[in-house]
């Protein structure tokens, strides 16, 4: 059987690496996340690792690359659109009947910004969501990078860990 699969694997074409920052950019885009499941990025860079033509190193920037391009676009979305959220009605009301103050918003935001954004990054319900929420509340775009650069790398140390535990077992 172990023989079977090591045969599958040394014939996985090398373009499959091409795949590894497309699917880790969809996984963390605005709404397109959630439909797109993360063991397609965990498989494919499992494969891509098991043949051995590429490092561990070369994958992970790969994925990293993809997840934190997905993530900024994300969070420029939400960015963009904040201000006609407030022109809606609905939207006004709803912030206004629930006796949120918007300072106390804002302290809440630059409180709890970087755990979201460390957290929402790890979550994979919450993965593609997080970033255009970050947006939407306001959190400065310098903030955004340096809390997605933090996430994105301790993101990309588990799929390095999550890769070789895999690879031990074929």
């Amino acid at each position: 059987m172990s023989e079977l699969i090591a045969s599958w694997i040394e014939n996985v074409p090398i373009q499959l690496i091409l795949l590894i920052p497309v699917l880790a950019f969809l996984e963390c885009v605005f709404f397109v996340g959630v439909f797109v499941s993360g063991v397609f990025l965990l498989s494919t860079c499992s494969l891509v690792y098991a043949q051995g033509n590429t490092s561990l190193y070369m994958i992970i920037m790969l994925a990293f690359a993809g997840a934190f391009t997905g993530d900024h676009i994300g969070y420029y979305f939400g960015h963009r659109s904040a201000p006609y959220l407030w022109q809606f009605r609905w939207f006004r009301k709803k912030v206004i009947r629930q006796k949120i103050a918007y300072r106390k918003f804002r302290q809440l935001i630059a409180f709890s910004a970087p755990w979201a954004i460390c957290v929402g990054r790890l979550v994979p319900a919450v993965r593609s969501i997080s970033p255009a929420v970050a947006g939407i509340a306001g959190v400065k775009p310098g903030q955004f990078f340096a809390y997605d650069l933090l996430a994105c790398s301790i993101w990309g140390g588990g799929l390095s860990v999550l890769v070789v535990g895999i690879n031990q077992f074929i």
